[in-house]
């Protein structure tokens, strides 16, 4: 496992999400309510990012179909509107533990 900066504080103000490039990969940085957040910035239903999607309880909702998922956990918390939960939605998407270090954000990849 490598610790990656990611990004620093100021850059994600609270309620806000960021698009960044880590080791290859777009990962989705989360500010709720000062706890950040990373996950994969990719929605395993149809590839929206989710960077884009609205945050609410600890959840984002991706902004193509509506799937919804927990920010701490990744785990799928509803399925695409309209649809049954199935895979690859159901199986949710990967997080990445982040830490803050003197007011810089960084991503364990």
């Amino acid at each position: 496992m490598t610790r990656v900066r990611a990004a620093s504080v100021v850059e994600l103000s609270p309620s806000t999400a960021k698009r960044v490039s880590l080791g290859g990969r777009a990962i989705a940085l989360f500010n709720v309510g000062g706890k950040f957040y990373a996950v994969d910035d990719r929605c395993p239903h149809e590839s929206g990012r989710l960077s884009s999607g609205s945050v609410d309880d600890g959840a984002v909702r991706c902004p193509v179909h509506g799937a919804c998922f927990a920010l701490a956990t990744g785990a799928a918390l509803e399925p695409p509107a309209g649809e049954a939960m199935s895979p690859p939605v159901d199986q949710g998407i990967r997080v990445y533990r982040v830490s803050v270090i003197n007011d810089e954000i960084y991503v364990d990849l």
